[in-house]
This record gives structure tokens, C-alpha cells and sequence, in this order.
């Protein structure tokens, strides 16, 4: 959004300027108006100016004094100045301030006026143009890149829905990862079994990005690849042939993934041998069997990293082949199950705080997944204290701890222990997660009523004072932008229909309920200039103010 300040110490011009403007309807564009230099100031201390249409000549401070001071609060901003008369000198220093678009003369008309703005919006696109900004973001992409390409693959592994092929690809040449989207991916996990020397987490932090490296230094060879951590203690590397599959028929297809995985499973050994003797470093990797398609990721790493505690071995440098599209996950043992609940009870935390439906899959998931090994009386205290442990974390992490002790009867926690019949807790929580849920939806409903009764409270009762959309914003502490868009899908309409109809309703009060004068009734609306108030009011309501006081008395 831009805000635009018009400065000038003659209320009819200055009403004029605004009417003028606020029904030119420039899009986005919030429009203030300033009696004196001295107001400007105020405005230009308390929010972010980008354009300002200025008087030269006022009492007090002057056109180039408010230009000094402009530039020390806002530097981009953009002035045009106005005066009545031709003055060679205030023409001359303006012209060569940068901050100064345009000098005109007040006589020249409000086209002439609206067309200095138009090239001052103008100046301020280009500005903050992509193309502008070449050299920059030239010089700072390449240092951002990494974490950028982290976070969208880190991104894909969150998505559930199926991906536009078209629109993924859009999203990795945006961050230069060289990947087909339409082409399947080979996913590989790095896991360190030991940290030896390496004890704080700087240290850690710096091996895991060794590992990445070490990996795609190594299997950039012969296939496109990307390393990333996980977290801690897991770095995870995407796979595809150099060649596109795409460009060559079925059996040169199929050749040219066998080529790939032949060279990956051959070269993570490598891997596994320049961790140990570069970095001294201990590192189990598991790999695919088969290519997945992109939407399969996630659920591709969950079973790469739940095989390493397949068989006996867990801590030693294991090298895994791991058939990823299986029926049957594993044979389950403890630990696996134990890692499989764990997972499933993360993606319920996560989509529970996100307000997702999808959450009951999930603890459906975590509810099989938790079960099996339910006779173990070790795997059963674990599993009730992780979902206790999480639910009581989500709580405070949404601000609802307090009203759970209330409401849900938080405190029956207290009494679980192994004894707790399994049907029991899965009800309780269950009944915690939809309590969640529909506390999160009432509270959302509840915030946007109290928003938009704080909103048209304030207008009523200030309708003589500043009723701009950032002071409105202010009032409710959001975005001026993002409030304007709000308001207007929340009610149809917008905020300054809501203020118009106000200011038209309280007239009318005034004039029927009251022996207010008209320039008092003016004020009390909010417009300096009685003639402005009557030119608005007879648009309104096809009548003067008099002619309507003289009609309903």
C-alpha cells in the first residue's frame, strides 16, 4: 500500500486536493491530509510517507524546509510541490533535490496534478522493481540460495496435496535447483551414529553442512543432487539422472535410471569412507530401491529413517537398501514402533496447531502404530508420557493451557500411569484434540467480531477526528494494507463506505435532533470546509443540508 500526505494551510484547497483524490480511486493508495507543516511533521514521525503534494509557501516552515525533514525520515520519499506563484528561486532548488518529482503551479489544474502523481507512483514502482534491483539481487542470491533450496525441499516434504507438475518446476528453477519435476527421485538418508570430538552444536552444525557436501560432491558425478539436514542428527540427499528421462525412449529410459542407482548405491560407500577418514566421522545411510514421485517424498524419508532400527546393529555405520514402496512397512520391533508412533504424533501436533482436518488421520495412524506393542511395559510408559508430553507442549504453544485445566478436565493426566486402559487414553486425547480444533475456530470467529466491533466503535465516536485507514489500523494493530483487504472481504465493503455512511447518518441527527449550525454539524463530521460538507452531503442524499433540515422539520 502507498500513503500519500497532502500538505497545505488553506482548508478549501487542501479539501479540494483530498475530495480530488479520494475519488481519483488509485488502487491501494491511502490518502492524508495535513493543515500546517507542523501536522506533516506528525505524520511523517508516526508512519511511513511515500509520496507528499506540498504547498511552498506556509506559515511557520516553509515548502524547502519540510523537504529537509522529509528527507531525514523517509529518504525515498516522493514530493510534489505546489505553490500560486511562478518563483524562479523555489523552483530552482527543488528541481535539484532527488526526492522532488514535480513543481507545479496550483493553477495549472488538478490533471496536471494527478499526472505528477501518476509519475511519482510510477518512480516508486520502478524503485522497488525486480529489474531495478538487478545488481542486488545478483550479488545477494547466490549467498541466500542454499537455504532457500533447503526450504523448499523441506517445504515438499510438509505438502500433502498432490503437486502441479507446471508449478513445482516453477518453484525449483526459482531457487536454481537443476530438478525435472515431472520426473521421479531417488531419496537417500545420512544418519551420524557418532559425534567423536565434535560435542557443541557449532561444531555439529559445521559437519552436518560437511556431510551435505562431502555427498554431493561425490555423486555430482554422474546425477544431479541436493544435500540438506534434517535436523541434528540426519542429513537427507535427493537424486536424479543427469539425463533427463524425458528426452529418451522407454528403454534408454529404464537403462539410464539403472545406470543411476547402480552409481549411487556404488558411491555412498564412498561417502560412508570420506566421513570416517576426512571427518572422523561415523554415518549409517539408507537409500531407496526405486525412484519415488515427488508427492511420495515424505512418506519415503519417514521409511528411510525407521530402517535403521530394523535388525540388530543400531549405532554401527550401516549401509541400506530399502525397498520403499513395500506393502508392509517392516517387520516391527520395538524401536521401530516406537519411532513409527512418534512420527505419526508429530504430523498430529502439526496439523492440529495448523487448525487441519487432516489431524485425525494421523492419530488414527498413531493410534495403530501405538498398540501393537502396548504388552511391553517399557514401549507403553513411553508412548503415554509422549503424547501427554505433546499435548501439554501444543497447549502452550496456542495459548490454551489455562482453559484446558477448565474445560477438558486436564488434570485426569495426572492419574494415567500403564495400569490406564488403552481405549480410555485414545478417547481422552481424542477429545483434547477436537476440543483444540473447535477452540481454535470459535476463537478465530470471535477475534474477526471483536476486530470489527473496535473498528466501527471507534469510527462512531471519531468521526471529527483522523479517520485514515493507518490510524483505524492502529487501533486494532494490523497492516493498513491487509486491514483494508480484510474489512472489505469480511463485509463486502469497504471502510470508507462504512465512514461515508456515518458521517451521513450523524448528519442527519444533527440536523433534525439538534440546533447545531452548519459549520458546527460540519466539524462534528469531520470536514474542515463547510462548503465541502455540503457539496458531500448533497451527493449523498440529493439535497442540501438546509433543504434537508427544512423537508423533515
Amino acid at each position: 500500500m502507498q500513503r500519500m500526505l497532502i500538505v497545505d494551510d488553506e482548508p478549501v484547497i487542501l479539501d479540494g486536493l483530498y475530495a480530488f483524490f479520494q475519488k481519483a480511486d488509485f488502487q491501494d493508495m491511502e490518502i492524508i491530509k495535513a493543515y500546517s507543516a507542523f501536522e506533516a511533521i506528525e505524520w511523517l514521525n508516526s508512519v511511513k510517507i511515500d509520496i507528499v503534494l506540498s504547498d511552498i509557501c506556509m506559515p511557520g516552515m516553509d515548502g524547502m524546509e519540510l523537504i529537509e525533514k522529509i528527507m531525514d525520515r523517509w529518504p525515498r520519499c516522493k514530493v510534489l510541490l505546489l505553490t500560486g506563484h511562478n518563483e524562479f528561486d523555489y523552483a530552482h532548488q527543488a528541481i535539484r533535490n532527488p526526492c522532488v518529482v514535480d513543481y507545479l503551479l496550483k493553477t495549472e489544474g488538478m490533471s496536471h496534478i494527478r499526472a505528477a502523481v501518476e509519475r511519482a507512483l510510477t518512480q516508486i514502482s520502478e524503485e522497488n522493481d525486480f529489474r531495478y534491483q538487478h545488481a542486488w539481487f545478483r550479488s545477494k542470491l547466490p549467498r541466500a540460495l542454499p537455504q532457500l533450496q533447503r526450504q523448499l525441499l523441506l517445504d515438499l516434504l510438509k505438502r500433502t496435496e498432490r503437486h502441479d507438475i507446471a508449478s513445482l518446476q516453477e518453484e525449483l528453477d526459482a531457487v536454481q535447483l537443476s530438478f525435472i519435476s515431472n520426473e521421479p527421485v531417488i531419496p537417500v538418508i545420512i544418519r551420524v551414529e557418532e559425534w567423536n570430538n565434535y560435542q557443541s552444536q557449532a561444531d555439529r552444525s559445521l559437519i552436518r553442512y560437511a556431510v551435505a557436501n562431502v555427498a554431493e560432491e561425490l555423486l555430482q558425478d554422474k546425477a544431479k543432487v541436493k544435500a540438506i539436514d534434517l535436523d541434528y542428527q540426519v542429513i537427507a540427499c535427493f537424486i536424479q539422472p543427469t539425463v533427463e528421462s524425458s528426452n529418451t525412449c522407454y528403454g534408454s529410459r529404464q537403462q539410464n535410471w539403472e545406470q543411476t542407482l547402480r552409481f549411487v548405491y556404488g558411491t555412498l560407500e564412498s561417502v560412508q569412507q570420506s566421513c570416517a577418514d576426512c571427518l572422523n566421522l561415523s554415518v549409517s545411510i539408507m537409500v531407496s530401491e526405486q525412484a519415488v514421485e515427488w508427492m511420495e517424498l515424505s512418506q519415503a524419508i519417514a521409511q528411510l529413517r525407521l530402517s535403521i532400527h530394523e535388525g540388530p546393529g543400531l549405532g554401527m555405520e550401516k549401509l541400506l537398501r530399502v525397498n520403499v514402496q513395500h506393502d508392509s512397512l517392516y517387520s516391527p520391533n520395538i524401536l521401530n514402533q516406537q519411532s513409527i508412533a512418534a512420527l505419526h504424533l508429530d504430523q498430529i501436533k502439526q496439523h492440529v496447531a495448523a487448525g487441519e482436518r487432516e489431524w485425525m488421520e494421523s492419530f488414527h495412524k498413531w493410534t495403530e502404530a501405538s498398540k501393537e506393542g502396548l504388552q511391553d511395559p517399557f514401549f507403553r510408559m513411553k508412548i503415554y508420557s509422549g503424547v501427554g508430553n505433546g499435548l501439554i507442549e501444543l497447549l502452550h504453544e496456542l495459548g490454551l493451557y489455562e482453559a484446558a485445566m477448565e474445560e477438558i478436565a486436564l488434570s485426569r493426566m495426572l492419574h494415567f500411569d500403564i495400569h490406564t486402559p488403552w481405549s480410555d487414553l485414545v478417547v481422552f486425547y481424542q477429545s483434547a484434540y477436537e476440543w483444540i480444533i473447535s477452540k481454535r475456530s470459535v476463537t478465530r470467529i470471535h477475534d474477526q467480531s471483536q476486530i470489527l466491533i473496535t473498528i466501527h466503535h471507534y469510527i462512531k465516536h471519531h468521526l471529527e477526528d483522523d479517520l485514515s485507514l493507518t490510524r483505524i489500523a492502529q487501533e486494532v494493530s494490523l497492516n493498513p494494507s491487509y486491514l483494508s483487504r480484510w474489512y472489505k472481504r469480511i463485509t463486502g465493503k469497504g471502510i470508507s463506505d462504512y465512514i461515508h455512511d456515518r458521517r451521513i447518518e450523524r448528519s442527519k441527527e444533527l440536523l433534525l435532533g439538534s440546533a447545531c449550525k452548519m459549520h458546527e454539524i460540519s466539524a462534528k463530521v469531520g470536514f474542515s470546509d463547510q462548503h465541502y460538507f455540503y457539496r458531500f452531503f448533497k451527493k449523498a442524499t440529493g439535497c442540501t443540508p438546509q433543504e434537508y433540515r427544512d423537508q423533515k422539520s
